[in-house]
């Protein structure tokens, strides 16, 4: 059955992942419908549903809706804010998952100099498309910096162009990974990792470098036993990280 269907105006920037959390909803990342600065101007906009993280029931509504809307969105009675939302000042939200605590961990992709990792926290706001990363992005310079939320980390053009999200490693044959958010760059290769702070809204300052690869990573994956997986859209291939 069909749960929901969302018109894009453009044809980039849709998002497309979908994952259930661990109380059981399903969170669905939409990008911000394309082209590029947002001109549609749906990264700010909370009645719309693109450019937000949304968290939904798959259990039908009574009233005939094929899915219900959990009573502690938070937005739920604010006529303001569509009640699927969970977040919204997303440009691309390509890959999340749930760390071991549950939190939500998006990685969006951004547009013409940074790429940002946020956990995603219930009814906040992480500020596409007046910001970009920690820095202005429209206007350049003294854009509005109340409301938002800063991402945990980001990177630069000369590391890569279009971040990949994807898991804590839990498994126990590479120790100097376990509990580390494993990410990448779909354009340059390069593979990282990092420890996700206990604050969501703390700095990350260490960053490890795993490697580049001439492969384009454009999704990971997690086998029940915490091992994480890479998937080349060029070649088709599969990847297992290992001890070497």
């Amino acid at each position: 059955r069909i749960l929901m269907r969302v018109v894009q105006p453009y044809a980039n920037h849709n998002a497309g992942q979908l994952a259930f959390g661990p109380d059981t909803m399903l969170y669905i990342g939409w990008g911000d419908g394309g082209f590029k600065d947002d001109p549609k101007g749906h990264g700010q906009n909370p009645l719309t549903l693109l450019g937000s993280m949304l968290r939904i029931s798959v259990e039908a509504d009574p009233s005939g809706k094929p899915y219900s809307i959990p009573k502690d969105n938070p937005h739920v009675g604010d006529a303001r804010y569509a009640p699927e939302v969970w977040a919204i000042g997303f440009r691309n939200p390509w890959r999340y998952s749930f760390d071991p605590a549950g939190r939500l961990i998006v990685a969006d992709v951004g547009q013409d100099r940074l790429e940002e990792i946020d956990i995603v926290e219930k009814g906040a706001n992480y500020g596409w498309n007046v910001r970009e990363g920690f820095h202005c992005f429209e206007p350049k310079e003294n854009c509005r910096t109340t409301g938002f939320r800063d991402p945990i980390y980001e990177y630069g053009r000369k590391e890569g162009q279009s971040i990949t999200g994807g898991y804590v490693y839990t498994a126990a044959e590479i120790a100097a990974l376990q509990n580390k958010f494993v990410f990448a760059d779909f354009v340059s290769g390069r593979i990282w990792a990092i420890a996700l702070p206990a604050d969501a809204q703390a700095k990350v300052d260490a960053v490890y470098t795993l490697g580049k690869w001439p492969v384009l990573i454009s999704t990971f994956g997690r086998d029940a036993g915490g091992n994480i997986y890479a998937a080349d859209f060029g070649s088709g291939t599969i990847f297992r990280f290992a001890k070497r």
